[in-house]
């Protein structure tokens, strides 16, 4: 399948040329905040646990940047990943540092693409662990505190 690797530009791939942007995106976390939402088509849904559903590449920036400042260190490692029809699926490890403590959780995210445009990006995670991590300590308090009043 071609897929768009920028959409403000157009510049296309296949599947494994946005796989390898997606990931890299994802290791450099915060620094590349933008790269990652240029994988995305202009009406993008994005649906994760615990947070808000967005709508709009405009709406995605401003998530992903204030889920960044909530957690600076936030990074992803895509492990393994397979494609099929218009679905890509991604195995992942997210890793942050919440309360002090270094935390990471599995997620497979599932991405559609519509003439080979991301269109929707469902995060598939248990987000209790998350949540728990958040709770733990005083630390944790306030980024979760911090992450109410930005809203996430």
């Amino acid at each position: 399948m071609k897929v768009v690797l920028h959409t403000p530009s157009g510049d296309t791939g296949d599947i494994s040329d946005w796989v390898a942007r997606f990931s890299e995106g994802w290791a450099a976390g915060s620094r590349c905040t933008d790269q990652l939402v240029n994988l995305l088509g202009p009406e993008v849904r994005l649906v994760a646990p615990g947070l808000r559903s967005t709508r709009g590449r405009v709406a995605a920036l401003s998530a992903f940047r204030k889920t960044f400042e909530v957690l600076p260190d936030l990074t992803a490692q895509v492990h393994r990943w397979s494609a099929t029809g218009e679905a890509l699926f991604l195995e992942m490890t997210f890793r942050a540092t919440i309360g002090g403590r270094v935390l990471e959780w599995h997620s497979v995210d599932r991405v559609l693409f519509h003439d080979g445009v991301a269109v929707e990006r469902v995060a598939y995670f248990n987000p209790l662990k998350v949540r728990r991590a958040f709770l733990r300590s005083p630390a944790g308090w306030l980024q979760l505190l911090r992450r109410k009043l930005k809203g996430l």
